[in-house]
């Protein structure tokens, strides 16, 4: 019971990210990605409902024809929320000096304290830039890893093993990406953060498959990445990570 109360934890605080992104001092940090993701999922929906069909087509192999009933589907729902993760990837990059903020906020709100803090809390060009190059580092740690599975998934045959695999990954990098703002506020640095990650994978795999597939349902994928800051932040409070840590801007 208790394992399975653990691995209910982050399901549990992903949800809970739906309700803290509306609350005062919190919600102004979603406005501009919910526009900036209005967009580009906008454009992710059109590419899909244009192309999807015959490269699917095209991924299963001839010999695997009398399986299509099952893989056609299965193939799907992996393509659809690749798809909608690489314009994710797009849109937290933009929108990441808003993500630090929006988790500082949910931090202060759920210890019911303010935080210690150097300089201001406001969104500054310098600030902004900081957080959109910790953002950079981490795209080009998922790139170089997720490149090879990509190049392994328009292989006929090879492509059944490898979609699957490369859609664990990006679940993966995701709740790496939304557990990061928390971290990045603490000065933790970028290693030190996959050694946290670490102690705890299944629970960080299973958030990230909520967050990826949140991506691929219309309007609530709008909302979705502010979702999982915000439950991100959420889990790491409770669990006490860098509790005793003061936050830096």
């Amino acid at each position: 019971m208790d394992m399975y109360k653990s691995r209910m934890h982050s399901v549990n605080c992903y949800f809970s990210g739906l309700g803290l992104i509306f609350k005062p001092g919190i919600r102004r940090y979603v406005f501009i990605p919910l526009f900036i993701n209005s967009l580009l999922f906008s454009l992710a929906s059109w590419l899909l409902w244009t192309y999807l069909s015959s490269v699917l087509d095209d991924l299963l192999p001839s010999w695997l024809e009398w399986l299509s009933w099952l893989l056609m589907p299965i193939f799907s729902i992996i393509s659809l929320s690749l798809v909608y993760f690489c314009f994710t990837l797009v849109a937290n990059l933009i929108a990441a000096p808003f993500y630090a903020h929006l988790s500082r906020s949910v931090e202060v709100y759920l210890r019911g304290e303010e935080v210690e803090q150097d300089g201001t809390s406001s969104l500054t060009l310098m600030s902004a830039v900081k957080v959109i190059g910790s953002e950079l580092r981490k795209v080009s740690y998922y790139l170089i890893r997720a490149i090879p599975l990509l190049l392994l998934s328009i292989i006929p045959g090879v492509n059944v093993v490898a979609l699957p695999l490369w859609l664990l990954f990006s679940a993966w990098f995701l709740t790496f990406d939304y557990t990061g703002y928390y971290h990045e506020n603490h000065q933790v640095l970028f290693h030190q953060q996959k050694s946290y990650m670490s102690h705890d994978r299944l629970n960080h795999l299973l958030f990230g498959l909520l967050s990826l597939f949140a991506t691929s349902i219309p309007v609530l994928n709008l909302f979705s990445p502010a979702i999982a800051v915000a439950g991100a932040t959420k889990m790491l409070v409770e669990k006490g990570v860098l509790r005793d840590s003061r936050i830096i801007n």
